[in-house]
Parts: C-alpha cells; structure tokens; sequence
C-alpha cells in the first residue's frame, strides 16, 4: 500500500471538494428525510414540525454567522459561502441532537459552534475541531435542559444501557430485559428508536456510508477501523466478565457510533491527512469511545471521542509526517502500542464496573397464593374514583406504586382503571404507565392487561412480562384492591362499620398485668373468613388500661397478604393507643377496609369489657 504524507490540512481541488460535499449533503439529507417519515408515522405530525425546525434552526445558525463574517472581511457572501460549506455543518448538527431539543438552543449552538470551532481558526480547512461536534458539545453542556414543549422520546439504546444496565449486564434474566427493550440486536440494526435525528435507522445509516465510501466522498478506513475496533476492544471485555457476543454487536449498532464513525470522523479537515494517520485516528476514537461509554457518566462516547482526536490530529501528523518506509513504521509502532494500551485499559475499566443484575432488587417466582410476586416491596394502591356502569359494572380508578415509585425519589405511580362485575373482572385499562420505558410501561399493552379477564379474587393471577415483574405486579395488586373494594358492603365514612357485615369478636384470653392494664386476646372475623369458606378470623391482643388503650398487637392476620394482612404493622396498629369507647375511630388501609374493621371490632370488644 503505497502512503502519500502531505502537512495539514488538506487541500483538493475546487471541483474536488465542490464534487465530495454536494455528494456528502445527499447522503445526509436522505438520512434525514426517513427520520421525517419514522416521526410522522411513529408521534405524528408534531414530532416533524419540531424536526423541521431544527433543521431550519441549525442551518439558519450557521449561514448567517458565515454571511455576516464574509461582510466583515469584505468577501463576496455568494462566492465566500460556495467555498466555505457551512450547510454541511448545519445539516450535520441537526442531526446530532434530539429530537426534542428546542430550536433555540440549536440555533444559539450553530451560531457559536461556527464562530469558535470554524471561523476562529481560519474558516474552512483551516479549523482544527469538528465545528458540528463543537456545536453538540455546547448542546449538551450548556442547553441540556432545554426540551421542547409538549415532545417527548423515549430512552435511546445508549443512554438506556448506561443509565439503567451501566454498560455491563452478566444476568441472562437481564440480557434478555435489555435486547426485549429494544426489539433485539435485530431491531437495532433495522429497527427505529427515537433519539437523535441522524440515529434513527442503523441499516440506513450504513448503506449510505457505504455508498459513499464507494463514491470515494469518505475514506473507508476510517469507519472500517473506528467500527472494528470497538468490536474487538468490547468482544475481549465480554470475554473477560462473562457477557456474551451480543456485547460487542449492541456497541457497534447503538447508532451514535455508525453516524459518527461514517460522518463525523471522516471529516478531511479535522483529521490527519495521511492513510496511516486515519487508521491511528480511528483507533484512538475507538478506544475513547469505550472508555468514555463504560465508566464516565457520559451514555454516548462518540461526540467526546472525535473531540479529543481532533486536539491529536497535529502530534499524530508528526508521527506519519517523513520519509515513507520510516512513517509506515512508525505508524505500525503507534498503533500496536495505542491498541494494547486501549485494550489493557478497556479490561481494567469493564473489571471495575459492578454489574448491574447486582445492583438491581432480586425478585422471587410468582408463587404467591394470590399470584403476586413477593419482591418485598409494599404496593400502596388507593382508589381515587369509583364508577357505577348502565350494566350494573363498577370501574375503580386504582393508583398502585410500580418499579417508578420502587427505584425512582420522585417516581410516580401507576395508574389503573378496573372494571369489576359481580366479583368478576371485566376490563383492565392502564391509564398512566409510569415504569420505564420500553419495559415496565408494556403493562399498558393489551395483550398483557387481557389476560385478566374473568378473573375472581380466588383465580386472581398474572403472567408477568420478561423483565417486568415489579411492573406486572402493581397491575395485579390494583385488580386485587378493586375486586376487594367490589365486595366490600358499603361503610360509615370513617370506617368504623361496613354496613351489615357481622365482625363476629370472641375474647379468648384475659390477662392481667402487674401494672394494672388487662390484655385481652380477641378472634375476630376479618376478609379471609368473609371471603372464603375455610377462612380462619384474626387474632388481636388489645391491652386496656382505665378504660383505655395502651396497645395493640396482631398475633394472626390471616387476611389477603401484602394487603389484609398489613394490619399487624405498627404503623397502623399504634393509632389505637389513647383511644376509649368515645373516641374510637380507624383510618383503614388502603384496599382493605374489612380487615381494618376487624382490628376496630377486636379493640371494640376488648373495651367493652
């Protein structure tokens, strides 16, 4: 392979460049055309206006920052603009943030990123940062709180990886949770995931590289060796913690590393202008991008990468820049030392992150008798709205905490709509699905919610989604309190009877204390013998002082677990103390108002002594 060495930056010829840069501008514009098509038929019409307008934004940006700086120097502005391209950058920042940046943020980015990264160092050639890059850097930096009103995307494969799996995923229970999210390796590389503009389709994003790598607009090496190594570096490292090959493939296909490794990386200008010099170049992207994914808090390595290269471009120059034989050999040293350097690193970097099935609450089968999954975690359901339907039906609006609220300080809960129908369930509707995106909030699907109709209390049961057990659950635990509240007999408001229903109370055991109080130990009916044939009462002590309470304590709650059976908690069992005949008064738990007022009618008994 023969390597010709020239000092930076490159310069082709006017018809060269004009050529490369008009075929570039295609390329990307078809990108960008089919992120139209998969917002307008994915979100709708208002997911294209935003994407429209990001466009005109960034574009706008950087022609008129170019259009003012050329009457400055007193340039012709057609003539200036014709050799200065500033449409590319435009076109690319576009399509490096999300869709639900807002345009100014944009525009105040093209604008900056044109003065600082382009025309500060020359203007076009002379530039030593990627002027794109720069103006996603100020994005990211200084506008990352700054979303367009009303649009909203879901979690990209990256920032999904990072933030939920941090980059390391061991548990094949939690592999499969991960590539389910989304669509499988298959559905990265075909599929569609909301996101960055330019991201949107992996196969796409390839093709048209490919393309123009073919046309000669982009040096092929570059992609080749910045894709390959990121393979290779993130294969070893999944060797080394045991995480299978469908490591190394989600690197590669989580689409910020094929939009930058074929448009960003290959810019002439900004990297080294010697075939040798792009294959190190490459590497040290590679090997940056890595590192940066796997342990800085920074879902995307790929911006920051090209960033850090761009700053080496000069000293790698100096490297390839003598006599041929002599720079192919320093080359060869540089990148063996570079690629095992990067390597050592990326193992050391993989062996200090925990993987995150350790860091994520361990959930036991379903084999609850009430189906739930006992994951130790309290689902505080309430029911906020109650409807009687023509058909004699009833729909409870139910709000049930899910993984949101489980994992999350400002987590919000589930919101589910339960019709119920003389003890049966009729439908199931998820009204607000707060668990995370792509996996807990499938609940809302109706495949899953189907399979709980014509379900009693007594057949009640789910089939978790892959997982989404936590998720699966709170819609159990939601069907569960509304088929409770259906057969709970209308009661008094503060709950102290529920209209016709007999707490029968028998006081099994009197003790006396050496303080004076007695403890009388109560079997009182609750929901288990209301609701089921061999159902065994509750067992209270209540212990009473002067005709007053000191305490209570539930010995057996036999009701409904993780529901009825939440009675014996301090919690509710103390606001008993100091109560007497007159006062006497309970502040049910939610979704189990019967087995509130057993414990009521056991403490009733125990005072009427």
């Amino acid at each position: 392979m023969k390597f010709n060495y020239s000092p930076a930056p490159n310069y082709r010829s006017t018809n060269s460049t004009k050529r490369i840069m008009f075929e570039l501008l295609l390329g990307l514009i078809v990108i960008y055309l089919y992120s139209l098509f998969y917002y307008a038929t994915n979100y709708g019409s208002e997911y294209v206006v935003q994407a429209v307008l990001i466009m005109a934004a960034s574009l706008g940006g950087c022609m008129l920052t170019e259009i003012v700086w050329a009457l400055v120097i007193k340039k012709d502005v057609v003539s200036y603009l014709k050799g200065s391209f500033p449409w590319i950058t435009g076109v690319i920042l576009a399509l490096m943030v999300s869709v639900n940046t807002h345009w100014y943020a944009v525009a105040v980015a093209a604008v900056l990123c044109t003065i600082f990264g382009k025309l500060a160092f020359g203007g076009f050639g002379q530039n030593i940062f990627n002027p794109a890059a720069v103006g996603r850097a100020i994005i990211l930096t200084a506008f990352s709180s700054m979303v367009a009103a009303d649009i909203t995307t879901g979690a990209t494969p990256t920032t999904l990886m990072a933030n939920t799996y941090s980059w390391c995923v061991t548990d094949a229970g939690m592999v499969n949770e991960l590539l389910n999210s989304v669509g499988g390796l298959g559905g990265l590389l075909f599929g569609s995931h909301p996101g960055a503009l330019g991201e949107t389709c992996g196969i796409l994003i390839i093709v048209v590289g490919i393309i123009l790598a073919v046309r000669k607009v982009i040096d092929w090496r570059v992609p080749v060796v910045y894709i390959g190594s990121v393979f290779v570096m993130t294969a070893v490292m999944a060797l080394f913690k045991g995480m299978g090959m469908w490591y190394p493939v989600y690197h590669v296909l989580s689409r910020g590393l094929l939009f930058g490794a074929f448009f960003m990386a290959t810019d002439p200008v900004t990297n080294p202008t010697s075939a040798s010099g792009r294959v190190i170049f490459a590497l040290g992207c590679a090997i940056l991008t890595v590192l940066i994914r796997v342990k800085a808090n920074l879902p995307e390595g790929v911006l920051y990468s090209i960033l850090i290269m761009n700053a080496c471009t000069p000293m790698i120059e100096r490297v390839c820049d003598c006599e041929q034989i002599k720079g192919l050999r320093n080359a060869v040293i540089t990148f063996v030392c570079l690629a095992v350097v990067g390597l050592g690193c990326g193992v050391l970097a993989i062996h200090a992150v925990e993987p995150a099935a350790a860091q994520t609450p361990v959930e036991e089968e379903n084999n609850s008798s009430s189906g739930g999954s006992e994951t130790g975690m309290d689902f505080n359901t309430e029911i906020t709205n109650t409807t009687e339907n023509s058909d004699g039906s009833v729909t409870y609006t139910v709000s049930v905490d899910g993984y949101a609220v489980y994992n999350h300080a400002d987590g919000k809960p589930n919101v589910i709509e339960v019709t119920v129908l003389d003890g049966t369930v009729q439908n199931v509707v998820v009204v607000e699905a707060n668990d995370t995106q792509h996996v807990g909030d499938q609940i809302a699907n109706e495949d899953f919610t189907s399979q709980f109709a014509g379900m009693t209390l007594d057949t009640l049961e789910v089939e978790p989604l892959s997982g989404a057990t936590i998720s699966s659950t709170s819609v159990q635990k939601a069907v569960q309190a509304a088929l409770e509240a259906a057969q709970e007999p209308a009661g008094e408001e503060n709950g102290n009877s529920t209209g016709g229903m007999d707490f029968n109370t028998e006081i099994t055991s009197t003790t006396e204390n050496s303080d004076g109080s007695v403890t009388y130990t109560v079997s009182v009916d609750g929901y288990a013998v209301y609701n089921h044939a061999d159902g065994k009462p509750n067992v209270i002590e209540v212990t009473v002082l002067d005709g007053t309470v000191q305490n209570v304590v539930v010995v057996e709650a036999n009701d409904t677990q993780h529901v009825g059976d939440q009675i014996a908690n301090e919690d509710f069992t103390s606001q008993f103390a100091g109560m007497t005949l007159d006062t006497l008064e309970v502040e049910p738990l939610s979704g189990a108002t019967i087995s509130s007022n057993s414990a009521y009618h056991a403490v009733l008994a125990a005072l009427e002594q």
